[in-house]
């Protein structure tokens, strides 16, 4: 992953973007809350077949970060709670068999991803996917493309889900490229209300990135155990206080840079329609809003505090979405703007989706377009 204040230092994008839909029903949506704000773009476009909170195929809920490190990704400053490679994991309540009557506030690393999951995952040039299910849980995905920022080329993913179970476990997910870079991830679930996760990456024979995540849900709180390589080990706790109101903490301990250890808090405060959160620590201060203006349009507002670097960013999202397509467009203080358009073609329960993305660097001005299609073979 990129090299972050507050994050892992490795990262290669994963094409499980482009093979995964994205199915999300209120404003608990998922997203990769703390990738490298950069503008350095993604290759292809995530696969959303219409996106946002439009109907999808049913698929499992989870969504693997977009790998993106664009204008709309977060984590400049350093601010806020330590993220993982793997984003949100499988976590619906329900499928976690928490007794009658419990209040599962979800993982802390999740918490300002309702309003995160607003900004658009811009990237940079063509893209093309297709992929091909079988009846004995495996997809086997093709990807190609053209990028004159990034590089392009041909990759292959292999992936298994139980589709047998309500929670998709085990689940599993190879990446290969030609050229000798391969990334895998692993996820079980050890009991009902436990996961895990293990990402490796290779690239000439070597391996050079290794993340190991464990997350274990209870009645009205959770934790989680982060190590990345040898770097670091997080720490992180969460508890529902109400029905509304959650607080948590975080602890990063780093070996070879003791200096860039840290200890955060963290809150909470949901309703029907809107969400608020907020992280604070030694290393800087994170603060989201999000509103659901129903039926169609959500908004969101974001302020990153980096105490150690004195630097501020404050980003502004929405998200507008139909059945069949999703807009989302940012705009920040760094001068930075970006919009996705995603498109089901043909409908909501299509197995073709389009994605056109565009992206405005003011101070330096720059302008990237994108596009990309996703097909599926049943």
């Amino acid at each position: 992953m990129n090299r972050t204040e507050s994050g892992p230092k490795f990262y290669i994008p994963t094409l499980s973007d482009l093979l995964k839909l994205t199915k999300t029903k209120t404003i608990y949506a998922k997203s990769n809350p703390n990738s490298p704000r950069k503008e350095t773009l993604l290759p292809c476009p995530p696969d959303t077949a219409g996106g946002g909170d439009a109907p999808q195929v049913p698929k499992c809920a989870c969504r693997v970060p977009d790998g993106t490190k664009s204008a709309s990704d977060r984590g400049k400053t350093g601010a806020g709670v330590t993220g993982s490679r793997t984003g949100s994991t499988c976590k619906r309540d329900k499928e976690l068999a928490l007794p009658a009557g419990a209040t599962n506030p979800g993982l802390l690393r999740h918490i300002h991803n309702a309003a995160r999951y607003r900004l658009p995952q811009c990237f940079e040039g063509a893209c093309v996917s297709v992929k091909q299910r079988t009846h004995n849980n495996w997809v086997l995905g093709h990807s190609m493309s053209f990028s004159s920022v990034t590089p392009g080329g041909y990759k292959v993913l292999l992936s298994y889900v139980d589709k047998t179970k309500a929670i998709g476990l085990p689940y599993f997910v190879m990446e290969a490229a030609p050229g000798g870079q391969m990334s895998c991830e692993i996820r079980v679930g050890p009991s009902k209300g436990t996961r895990a996760t293990i990402v490796a990456q290779m690239a000439d024979r070597e391996l050079y990135s290794f993340e190991s995540i464990f997350d274990a849900y209870f009645n009205n709180f959770t934790t989680s155990v982060i190590g990345v390589n040898k770097e670091f080990i997080a720490l992180h706790y969460l508890q529902a206080i109400t029905d509304q109101i959650s607080l948590g903490a975080e602890v990063v301990a780093r070996g070879q840079a003791s200096e860039l250890s840290s200890a955060s808090g963290a809150a909470r405060w949901v309703g029907e329609d809107h969400s608020v959160s907020a992280t604070l620590g030694n290393r800087g201060l994170d603060l989201c809003y999000a509103r659901a203006i129903k039926p169609f349009l959500t908004v969101s507002a974001m302020l990153e505090v980096g105490f150690a670097i004195r630097r501020a960013v404050a980003t502004m999202a929405y998200e507008w979405h139909t059945d069949a397509w999703t807009v989302r467009g940012s705009v920040d203080s760094d001068g930075l703007v970006g919009a996705t358009l995603q498109r089901a073609l043909g409908g909501q329960n299509t197995q073709l989706a389009c994605a056109i993305s565009a992206l405005l660097n003011h101070p330096n001005d720059k302008f990237r377009l994108g596009f990309g299609i996703t097909g599926a073979i049943i």
